[in-house]
């Protein structure tokens, strides 16, 4: 509410004719980065004012416990002599089934020693499947066990800058507690207020020009990304969002600055 009284008292000295208003840059995202697990910072990976990457690794956790776990189950799904020996079992008593039922079709061994055989060689698969489930129970004990592993590594959500980091190497970073706020500065977020008046003289991917406050100097294009459908009764005033690409970061957020709607910002707009 106070930003739009503001921006209405800034209307009434802009020069309507040239649709000159104040704005303010801001950055498109700001994201509080928090950790999905509670535990002691191992180490920090990143400092304030630095530049990271979606997905970059921020800090991680202590996992002392969690990667001996990941250790022993990976030992453990690895192992696949239990289920080499078995198949080596299975295939001695297939092929003892098949002389013994050549025997047998010859009269030479009886009926009960060849049902005994057939019996064994069931029990040999059944064995090997239990043994081979098990390898299979192992591997997933191990990925949910990686899966948690992974939960004590913070990692950056977006492309972007450090803003703030509130912990260091060493102190206790409670369950979902804010490590750090991150900025994404490229696009940035234009915010302007307009007369309810100029309502529907500028439509959604409109293009316009941003001139920065000083010490910035230029003039920018941006697009308009979304117009407010809400109107502020006070002010008789209604936002807009303009996007403002800002490849080299060049930039700042957090500043004010002039948009011209439908012609050249002059030199007598910044004053």
């Amino acid at each position: 509410m106070r930003t739009a009284i503001y921006f209405a008292a800034a209307l009434a000295a802009a020069p309507c004719s040239a649709q000159v208003y104040d704005c303010v840059i801001d950055p498109s995202e700001t994201v509080d980065v928090a950790g999905a697990s509670g535990g002691v910072v191992a180490r920090v990976h990143i400092e304030p004012g630095e530049k990271v990457e979606r997905g970059q690794l921020l800090a991680k956790l202590d996992s002392t416990i969690q990667s001996a776990t990941v250790a022993m189950l990976r030992l453990r799904a690895d192992d696949t002599s239990e289920i080499e020996a078995q198949k080596t079992q299975l295939a001695f008593l297939e092929a003892r089934l098949g002389r013994t039922q050549e025997l047998s079709t010859r009269g030479v061994v009886s009926r009960e020693v060849l049902e005994e055989i057939q019996t064994a060689v069931e029990a040999a698969r059944s064995v090997l499947i239990r043994v081979e489930l098990a390898r299979r129970l192992a591997m997933e004990e191990l990925k949910r066990a990686e899966a948690v592993l992974s939960l004590l590594e913070i990692r950056s959500p977006i492309d972007g800058i450090v803003l703030e980091r509130y912990f260091d190497d060493g102190e206790y970073l409670p369950l979902e507690g804010r490590f750090a706020t991150i900025v994404q500065l490229d696009p940035l977020d234009v915010v302007t207020f307009l007369p309810v008046a100029e309502y529907g003289t500028i439509q959604e991917g409109d293009m316009a020009q941003v001139r920065p406050a000083p010490p910035v100097d230029g003039v920018y294009q941006a697009e308009i990304q979304r117009i407010d459908r809400v109107f502020d009764v006070a002010s008789g005033t209604f936002g807009l969002h303009l996007r403002l690409d800002n490849p080299d970061l060049s930039i700042p957020a957090g500043h004010r600055c002039k948009v011209a709607f439908g012609s050249e910002i002059g030199t007598s707009s910044s004053d």
